[in-house]
């Protein structure tokens, strides 16, 4: 009964956003191309595959490099909704998986423990689109009107928080889905909405008269830092997991980080790989929105700045976001 309830409780409030962002509205900014960090040796091949769950999106496109892993380390399933991978993390049937930030932060709370945050894998997400010429920045829209998805969830908050702190006055509006929102933005229904990758590079292909206005990524780190960005993507680990394979968690790490250098660095091919898994549609689509997407392994110290402040931001607007309270210390992995 103590699962049926918590996972009633997760599904009635977590929001599911693949996370994006590292460019400024003006032009795209792509990652310098990096050294990969030296995947695993065979050597630390386990002996059954680590179970990994990760959702469609921007939150799996990182994990690139493990789905198409063929040593037999790793066995990835890709889902749509974040319905779908809470009760695999609940019940334990998986050992890893990549999720929406505030849903670990719910799920570590009402599991009183169970997994920890081992790194930040996707920042920023959310921009700003329009077909107006004349924005392009966010004091552009203090007195107009704006669309939005996600009302009662993080993009509601985070555009609050942001909107407010800079004293503006905005008149907002919601949708109830992305692509409903970027179906009417392509039709020329709706002037200037908000919308996180992918939907911001598929809403700009439709439609060339659209541009991004404001990067809410950078717009959060004028507020806060420029090393805190918003941790749209955590991933986490089971304890259980962690505690019986610490060299198994160890080796995962090093994948993953060789899979993000993979991505930010090799766009054409990471972007078809990414078409071909099925977490985007079209390697086009991908090739668009990799640049705009903050494809990442952030660990430690810079990790749990991230969250905090992130989930201070979401427990502020509403604790059940969060819930009930903002993760302490034992929720971060600790090398």
């Amino acid at each position: 009964m103590k699962k049926v309830l918590v996972v009633l409780l997760v599904l009635a409030m977590a929001f599911s956003i693949a996370g994006c962002a590292k460019t400024a509205p003006a032009e795209v900014q792509t990652p310098a191309p990096e050294a990969a960090p030296e995947a695993t040796p065979e050597a630390a091949v386990p002996a059954e595959p680590v179970k990994i769950a990760t959702l469609a999106g921007p939150s799996g496109m990182g994990l690139i490099g493990l789905v198409n892993d063929d040593s037999g380390k790793y066995s990835v399933e890709i889902l749509t909704q974040p319905d779908q991978i809470t009760p695999k993390i609940i019940n334990n049937e998986v050992d890893i998986a990549t999720i929406p930030s505030n849903l670990a932060a719910v799920l570590y709370n009402k599991m009183e423990g169970g997994i920890t945050a081992v790194a930040v894998s996707t920042t920023g997400v959310l921009y700003l689109l329009s077909s107006d010429a004349d924005i392009n920045a966010l004091s552009d829209i203090d007195g107009g009107e704006v669309v939005i998805t996600g009302q009662g969830a993080t993009p509601e908050y985070l555009f609050n928080k942001v909107i407010s702190e800079n004293g503006y006055d905005v008149d907002v509006t919601f949708m109830p889905a992305h692509a409903d929102l970027s179906n009417a933005m392509a039709a020329g229904d709706i002037v200037t909405g908000l919308l996180p990758e992918p939907y911001v590079s598929i809403t700009l292909a439709k439609n060339p008269d659209i541009h991004v206005a404001v990067d809410f990524n950078t717009e959060w780190k004028k507020l806060y830092g420029d090393d805190i960005e918003i941790p749209m993507t955590t991933v986490v680990v089971s304890d259980t997991f962690a505690a019986e394979n610490p060299e198994a968690v160890e080796a995962f790490i090093a994948d993953y980080q060789a899979s993000v250098a993979y991505v930010n660095s090799d766009i054409d091919a990471a972007a078809q790989d990414i078409a071909d898994a099925g977490l985007l549609p079209k390697a086009e689509i991908a090739k668009l929105a990799i640049p705009r997407c903050g494809i990442t392994f952030i660990m430690g110290d810079a990790c749990k700045n991230m969250l905090d402040q992130f989930f201070s931001v979401l427990f502020e607007s509403n604790p059940s976001s969060v819930g009930g309270e903002v993760p302490g210390e034992a929720f971060y992995y600790q090398q």
